[in-house]
């Protein structure tokens, strides 16, 4: 009996390896011939090989290959937040893999959204994206950095998400695009998606960022938001809270008020505890929905003249980051 289960086990083993590996060697890293590849960073430690697992994406909403400035200056080579209602420029860095030959073209498209989680899309007017710009680009050896983009950002909303697609005969999409923008951007190098809020405050000041819950499946789904720290954290001596607004507050109260470091302080508020491991947990999402909640921050007087940086994150319906900000907090 006992060489039965060894075999049994060894056999289940080698399965569990044999899987795995079928996985992987099925998912290409790139449709294209490394020479005329052109690919933007999901985040700082992208490397063009997308996926890179398929079953843990990473936190590809915060691409470095995309930049908003105020004013159309080279010079400008970090974010300025833009201002609702005046005209804001655009860069985009295009990159080309090692071995690359020749210049390769396309276009290169840019879009905004609402700032917040999970955003739809489908390529039409009825997803979650707005135009920008849509610019013929030629891509040399070396890779290229397209701008100033004039951008006229609207008045409303206030803050803003930035989505950048590379459309190329010669460099297709590794993966066809579906409706949530995350996947599309996880699957193909040439999406990038750039979720970022430079936050200034002076200590004891508060300020309130807006978050847009959104839910891009054609099914209900129970989403968690994910508050972590980028770097030094914001909630050790400054306060953390998250407004879910009256529909997911109540939502929330109803499931039970499900978290981790995280209590209710008031009928709407919900405030961070854990700085380093804080999560709001089940709260349901119904198809294309579209909630409005804010995160709340307030600096501590020990704060003053340090740099910290927050992430707030949403979840898909297999528990999957599916979208998110990073807050750059500066207090005076």
């Amino acid at each position: 009996m006992d060489r039965v289960i060894r075999h049994r086990r060894r056999w289940l083993a080698a399965l569990v390896i044999a899987v795995a590996g079928a996985l992987l060697s099925a998912v290409p890293a790139t449709a294209t011939p490394s020479a005329v590849d052109v690919w933007m960073q999901d985040n700082p430690s992208d490397n063009a090989s997308e996926p890179s697992l398929p079953w843990s994406p990473p936190d590809v909403w915060r691409s470095p290959d995309i930049w908003v400035c105020q004013n159309p200056s080279p010079m400008c080579l970090a974010d300025e937040n833009p201002i609702a209602g005046q005209p804001a420029y655009l860069y985009v860095r295009l990159n080309r893999l090692q071995g690359a030959t020749g210049n390769v073209f396309g276009t290169l498209r840019t879009y905004w959204t609402d700032q917040g989680g999970a955003a739809y899309w489908d390529g039409t007017a009825t997803d979650d994206w707005n135009d920008i710009s849509a610019l013929f680009t030629i891509v040399p050896p070396g890779g290229t950095i397209v701008g100033p983009i004039p951008w006229n950002v609207p008045t409303s909303p206030t803050h803003f998400c930035l989505l950048a697609r590379w459309d190329s005969g010669s460099d297709p999409m590794t993966f066809a695009e579906g409706p949530t923008t995350w996947q599309n951007a996880w699957q193909n190098n040439n999406i990038a998606w750039h979720n970022v809020d430079t936050v200034r405050l002076r200590h004891f000041g508060i300020t309130r960022e807006p978050f847009l819950v959104r839910n891009p499946e054609p099914r209900p789904i129970r989403t968690d938001l994910v508050i972590a720290p980028v770097g030094r954290p914001f909630a050790v001596d400054g306060k953390v809270i998250v407004n879910l607004g009256p529909v997911l507050a109540a939502r929330w109260r109803e499931s039970g008020q499900k978290g981790v470091g995280v209590v209710p302080v008031g009928d709407t508020q919900v405030q961070v505890v854990n700085p380093v491991n804080a999560r709001i947990q089940g709260l349901l999402v119904n198809p294309r929905e579209k909630l409005q909640t804010f995160v709340e921050l307030t600096a501590g007087e020990k704060q003053a003249g340090g740099q910290f940086g927050l992430q707030l994150s949403q979840t898909d319906s297999q528990g999957r980051d599916s979208g998110g900000v990073e807050y750059r907090i500066s207090v005076d």
